[in-house]
């Protein structure tokens, strides 16, 4: 799970970038596309546009093929499914409900017992055992 987990937040992570969003949107509408049209594209460098090829790569979300000297991506959409797939897993709606406890945090701090959570709660309850002893002294 944990190992799924790492995997779900780099894919995420590599999804964060506005660039490598544009980058997978032209490869989605292009098709298999040369690095220098992307740079043209984008309007960036070779070196920019390499580093976010890197890391989409290296999640799995886009393949390379090398013709000649030029370097060829193309998306890969298993990749995708398979990331989608995992988000659904991981937020399933019956997971979450089946991992809720019985009682909600409000109900546990809400409680006569229960530790106080701010100053101003702790003062309130100073205030209240305060106004308890001096009912109990009078009596």
């Amino acid at each position: 799970m944990a190992s799924e987990l790492r995997q779900l937040a780099a894919v995420s992570r590599a999804l964060g970038d506005e660039t490598r969003l544009r980058i997978l949107n032209l490869l989605l509408k292009r098709g298999e596309t040369c690095v220098c049209e992307l740079m043209e594209t984008l309007a960036t460098t070779q070196s920019n546009v390499s580093f976010h090829l890197t890391v989409l790569k290296n999640t799995g979300l886009i393949a390379d093929k090398k013709i000649g000297k030029w370097m060829f991506y193309s998306i890969n959409l298993e990749a995708f499914e398979q990331h989608v797939a995992s988000l659904r897993a991981t937020f399933n709606k019956t997971r979450h409900e089946a991992a809720r406890p019985g009682t909600s945090i409000f109900t546990l701090c809400a409680r006569a017992d229960a530790v106080p959570l701010s100053r101003e709660h702790a003062r309130q309850k100073v205030a209240e055992l305060k106004t308890w002893a001096k009912a109990k002294r009078v009596r």
